[in-house]
């Protein structure tokens, strides 16, 4: 039967080729989209599942309520004692590690390479589900000189890869080259894991360990927990910060700003801002995805409805005569449910052979790594299997259950009441053009807020400076650069920082936070190292005082302030000011510069207080060039940095560069929508152009009369675009409060934007209403065109 079915389905999408056609490209285009968007949202969800104990690892952190509890900030780092103390003292901390990341210089021989280079402690491949294909994970990092390697880095460093266990190699940690011994060869890193390295060596290696090895004063890098089964982490939180009385309450009382111990679960490092681990990517974007995926499968089905109601009602002596011959609802259900069935069948392969094309592209433009190898995964073949048969049964489902209740006296009169005063078909294509209106609403203000990010001055100059990572450079490498660089006649000036703006080609960003007391209130500062003459290299302007100078010995003593840390100390003159700062010592304000942008435009200007920096402190160099050709002064520069410093890994880019790269995340998302919101216009004009034809063909009787009696081309075409233009009016109406809605939500992640303006609903409006009049007067001028008489001589 089934087969028979099948048979008479084919026949049937054979006869009506339009539709067919329409609902194959419209639901293939969607479940194209679908599978992309999906893929995409569980490739995000999948970060770090491999790991076994994913359930009982936590990163700590620590979040600082701040000036006059007005707001909070959060930091990832901690201090060096506090690792041995909660191993030592709250039952069920099972591991404990530290962690942090470098691209180091590696050398192997005469050869010098840069791996992506992680400090750990011993305990790191006990808490990980990284395997160890050559060693022990117990013995791997039981020496200090000890490292770990993955596969692909012993295939680059060593002619057979697996003889690296116990070969020496040289790692060169903070300007020094220091020997290490390959003690283990882990798997290749998985691509879903936030934590990523070429190399694990140990954090009790590195020179700076010793430096703050004891004090609870300095913190210096995250700390991971692993808790025995059992152990909550509610419940360790809580003891956690039962410590601070022991431990912190000097500190607290010298002036840091209270703060309350926090913790982040394994689960969560790709998508929480505040993990060490933070992917970039935000919370909601997987979330958005899938949700964009059922908008647009939602309009294909909506297309496949109607057309699929409509195309029943040419068919009502055919069911008539079924169920007169015995047929029961549920064949007839069966029936029609199975050309839906084969037509979605037909639109996956369609939608897949196009993703399978299209993804290339997709990864390209979207920034993603988006492989087939996912379809490996039990789960996303479940999903698959299950979002397809209930997107048929949406689809075919609805319009055969719809069809098979009809009276069978009805039918053979070949009259139906399936669709009685369109009033389904109405709302449907309402839907279609509320969610076609949302998409393209929420583009064009997501848009207008990257240009407003693009133009909005922040306070120092981004398209003169160049910033050059300093990629481990020795302080002689730095004096050698400078000294080089004010022989180039482009050059105008060229300081340096501790921090870099925006993300530059390290990928790297950040700052300081430290707590202070100052006549008698608790304060929370942003807090930056920075080289002399940093204020007029970078364009910033003075409100008060002077910018660091080597003209001023005493300027080691010295800070700069900018406004907002100003007003937080409530001095009538900040000039001369001293700030105790506990371990930075006791300073004095020789400068106050105007509030900057320093972070991101999502954040408001944070207190900040910038000191000068001894040079191994420095992390980037800023110069300021004057040239009409910034390419080539910038490719100048970057061969210079790689004279001067061979080991350079990172080249200069332009701070508009780096900016650019802050906001990539909702460059990527306004792309998405707008493809989306593009899609969906274009499935939802496919599906009011065939509705259109066979809403024109049931209504030919109608025209030719109307034709035959003197109705002018205009006035024919004026009857069959009304009704349809008035359902778009109302999706506009409807559309319109959503989208402003949706988007002051999303504008308040950002502390810097614009307000959504009226007149951009009146032009998205307009768009949709202008499109809608294209497509459906295709159809609309052809039938007032058409000659009545054959028409009336067919009916």
């Amino acid at each position: 039967m089934l087969i028979s079915y099948l048979k008479i389905a084919w026949r049937n999408l054979l006869k009506q080729k339009v539709f067919a056609l329409v609902n194959l490209v419209g639901m293939g285009a969607a479940l194209c989209a679908v599978m992309l968007l999906s893929l995409t949202a569980y490739k995000e969800w999948s970060f770090d599942r491999f790991h076994e104990k994913r359930n009982h690892i936590y990163q700590i952190v620590n979040e600082k309520v701040q000036n006059g509890n007005t707001s909070t900030m959060v930091t990832n780092s901690v201090a060096e004692p506090l690792a041995a103390a909660v191993k030592a003292e709250i039952p069920g901390v099972k591991h404990t590690s530290y962690i942090t990341g470098f691209n180091l210089p590696v050398r192997v021989g005469a050869n010098v390479y840069y791996l992506h280079t992680q400090f750990a402690n011993r305990d790191f491949f006990n808490m990980f589900s990284f395997p160890l294909v050559k060693g022990n994970g117990d013995e791997a990092l039981r020496e200090l000189n000890q490292v770990v390697i993955t596969e692909a880095t012993a295939a680059k460093l060593f002619s057979k890869a697996t003889d690296a266990v116990g070969k020496s190699i040289e790692i060169n940690v903070r300007g020094q080259w220091q020997p290490y011994i390959v003690g283990g060869i882990a798997e290749n890193i998985p691509q879903n894991s936030s934590i990523r390295f070429d190399l694990v060596a140990r954090v009790e290696s590195d020179p700076y360990y010793n430096e703050v090895k004891g004090k609870w004063d300095v913190s210096t890098n995250p700390l991971l927990v692993e808790l025995e089964p059992g152990v909550s982490q509610a419940s360790f939180e809580k003891q956690l910060n039962a410590l601070k009385p022991r431990y912190y309450a000097k500190a607290i009382q010298e002036g840091m700003t209270d703060f309350t111990f926090k913790t982040i679960s394994l689960n969560d490092f790709r998508l929480d801002e505040h993990s060490y681990f933070f992917g970039g990517v935000n919370k909601y974007y997987p979330w958005l995805m899938v949700i964009l995926s059922a908008l647009i499968i939602s309009i294909a089905c909506i297309n496949f409805i109607n057309l699929s109601v409509a195309r029943s009602l040419g068919r009502s002596a055919e069911i008539g005569l079924r169920k007169s011959l015995g047929a029961f609802n549920g064949q007839v259900f069966l029936q029609f449910w199975m050309e839906s069935f084969l037509l979605c069948v037909l639109a996956l392969v369609l939608g897949s052979i196009l993703a399978v094309f299209i993804l290339p592209f997709y990864n390209r433009q979207f920034s993603q790594h988006i492989q087939w190898e996912m379809l490996q995964d039990v789960k996303v073949i479940a999903g698959i299997i299950i979002i397809f048969f209930l997107i048929t049964l949406l689809a075919g489902g609805f319009p055969a259950w719809k069809i098979s209740r009809q009276h069978i006296l009805t039918m053979l009169k070949g009259k139906m009441n399936i669709n009685k005063g369109n009033y389904v078909r109405n709302s449907l294509i309402v839907v279609q053009f509320v969610v076609a209106v949302i998409l393209f609403s929420c583009t064009a203000i997501i848009w207008q807020q990257l240009n407003y990010i693009r133009n909005k001055p922040l306070g120092y100059e981004v398209n003169t400076i160049a910033s050059i990572p300093l990629d481990n450079a020795t302080p002689a490498v730095l004096d050698n650069m400078k000294q080089r660089l004010s022989q180039f006649p482009d050059v105008k000036s060229v300081s340096a920082g501790m921090n870099n703006f925006g993300i530059g080609s390290d990928g790297n960003s950040g700052n300081w936070i430290i707590g202070f007391s100052f006549h008698g209130q608790m304060l929370t500062t942003k807090f930056q190292r920075v080289d002399y003459n940093y204020a007029g290299t970078m364009g910033m302007q003075m409100v008060e005082g002077r910018d660091f100078s080597k003209e001023f010995g005493t300027d080691s003593s010295a800070i700069l302030i900018n406004e907002t840390m100003a007003k937080q100390l409530r001095v009538k003159e900040p000039l001369g000011t001293m700030i105790d700062l506990g371990p930075q010592g006791n300073l004095k304000v020789v400068g106050v510069i105007r509030d900057y942008h320093f972070e991101s435009l999502r954040r408001k200007i944070d207190p900040l207080i910038i000191g000068l920096a001894k040079p191994n402190d420095l992390g980037y160099l800023f110069v300021n060039v004057r040239t009409s050709n910034p390419t080539a002064t910038l490719d100048k520069i970057a061969r210079l940095w790689k004279e001067v410093n061979p080991l350079a890994e990172n080249s200069p880019t332009y701070l508009n560069d780096n900016m650019r790269r802050m906001y990539e995340d909702e460059q990527r998302f306004s792309n998405m929508l707008l493809s989306g919101a593009g899609l969906a216009i274009i499935i939802t004009c496919m599906g009011l152009f065939a509705v259109t034809v066979l809403a024109t063909a049931q209504r030919k009787k109608e025209i030719s009369i109307r034709k035959v009696l003197g109705a002018s081309v205009s006035s024919i075409v004026t009857l069959l675009t009304r009704d349809f233009l008035v359902l778009v009016l109302i999706a506009i109406v409807i559309a319109a409060p959503l989208s402003w809605y949706f988007m002051q939500k999303w504008l308040q992640h950002f502390e810097f934007h614009v307000s959504v303006p009226w007149w951009i609903f009146i032009v998205v409006g307009a768009i949709a209403i202008l499109i809608a009049v294209v497509t459906i007067s295709l159809q609309s001028i052809k039938a007032a065109l058409s000659n009545p008489v054959k028409s009336l001589n067919r009916e």
